[in-house]
């Protein structure tokens, strides 16, 4: 390895280090000044061009023109809910019950209550929008104990150490305020079994499940996405229907208001239909009608064509199984 390239990678953590650890804790603490925000937004350079082209696409699939203006507004406000939803890794341990309501508004509670009464798991289904790994926090102030399924933290050397520390505490610094525990699941599929024991006691899950078949490859299903041939996961729906659970969705995006930001959790009415590739479909409308709303909404956006990757390579025996 020559010097330039040990100067290059030196440079590379430094800025990682400064950018997890410092600026994304101050971030989180409210020290936001114009130097920091530049700093920042710096960082995420390298992704315009991804961020583009899956906006470009996406309005593809709408048949909808884009002018330079939206496709700039629209990697602005993509930037800033990234920002938000990595400093709230640290912003969770002032989330109280408290000081609630600073940090969230709601629609659609009612739904999770009405689901609750019937006294049956619970899985809100969710996708990788905003800040999508704190509702549990708010859950527990608003008397719900649920629990987020993750995937557990890449530990191969294709995620950098730095990004491993932080992506750990991104569990372990919100699991803090609120009493249920992350269930996770591995690349290939394994779950925690706690999730059987808080199915039997009629527990409620938060779960993502919008990932495309490069990412994760167990259990997909072909669906209609943004009108196109697709595929995504089915294997909690599976589960999920095998134990009588009840199905929603829910969303946790970050909003822009005259004091900065908000996170805005809303949980849509159930899923009424009967089998797994029903169910699906219907997240994937949901998902689909969200995303076209709120594109800078979604994590998965410069992706967006992997999605459709899949629609090939199911196998048929899957195929059938996910209509029962």
């Amino acid at each position: 390895m020559g010097i330039e390239t040990r100067a290059v990678e030196k440079m590379i953590a430094l800025q990682r280090l400064q950018y997890y650890f410092i600026d994304l804790p101050l971030w989180a603490c409210g020290w936001r000044s114009s130097a920091m925000e530049r700093r920042l937004y710096k960082n995420f350079g390298p992704e315009i061009p991804s961020i583009r082209n899956g906006y470009e696409t996406l309005a593809g699939y709408m048949n909808k023109p884009v002018t330079e203006a939206e496709i700039d507004d629209m990697i602005q406000k993509t930037f800033r809910v990234k920002i938000v939803r990595e400093s709230d890794t640290y912003a969770s341990l002032c989330m109280s019950g408290k000081r609630l309501r600073s940090y969230f508004k709601f629609d659609g509670i009612d739904h999770l209550q009405s689901a609750r009464n019937e006294n049956r798991p619970i899985i809100i289904l969710t996708g990788h929008i905003g800040s999508f790994f704190i509702p549990s926090i708010a859950f527990h102030h608003l008397g719900f104990e649920v629990y987020p399924v993750a995937r557990s933290v890449d530990r191969s050397p294709a995620t950098p150490r730095l990004a491993r520390l932080y992506l750990t505490l991104n569990y372990r610094l919100p699991e803090m305020r609120f009493s249920a525990k992350y269930i996770l699941t591995d690349f290939s599929g394994k779950i925690d079994r706690t999730i059987v024991r808080v199915s039997k006691n009629k527990g409620i899950f938060w779960v993502a499940i919008d990932f495309p078949w490069r990412v994760y490859q167990h259990r997909h299903l072909p669906v209609r996405l943004f009108g196109q041939p697709a595929t995504l996961p089915s294997g909690i729906i599976r589960w999920g229907i095998r134990n009588n659970a009840i199905f929603l969705t829910g969303w946790n995006s970050v909003e822009a208001d005259s004091d900065g930001f908000y996170r805005f959790l809303s949980i849509d009415s159930p899923i009424e239909e009967a089998d797994t590739q029903a169910v699906l479909q219907a997240y994937a409308d949901r998902l689909s009608e969200y995303v076209i709303r709120k594109p800078w909404q979604w994590m998965a956006l410069p992706v967006i064509q992997q999605y459709m990757e899949g629609s090939s390579k199911v196998p048929e025996q899957d195929i059938a199984s996910g209509r029962r």
